[in-house]
């Protein structure tokens, strides 16, 4: 997996982008914070930017549309399923 950075205006949020999915961002500090570590950032793993849920007839229809909704997050945020089963 591959991290690029997006800024979008100078002192704003540093976006964290794998593939096609924010997975978090560093935030500069706010106004005249004096303190030690005045940066903060978060990580999010399927957070608000990618939700998927749904309704099926079966369980095996429930299992192969979260399976593919799993697929769908991996190639969107450029991953790969490691191991077998």
């Amino acid at each position: 997996m591959t991290v690029t950075w997006h800024q979008e205006y100078p002192n704003s949020r540093i976006l964290a982008r794998s593939g096609q999915i924010d997975i978090g961002a560093v935030f500069p500090p706010l106004g005249k914070i004096q303190s030690r570590n005045p940066w903060t950032w978060s990580l999010w793993v399927n957070g608000r930017s990618w939700s998927a849920e749904g309704v099926a007839k079966t369980e095996t229809d429930a299992r192969d549309a979260l399976q593919a909704a799993w697929q769908a997050f991996l190639t969107a945020a450029d991953l790969k399923q490691a191991g077998g089963a």
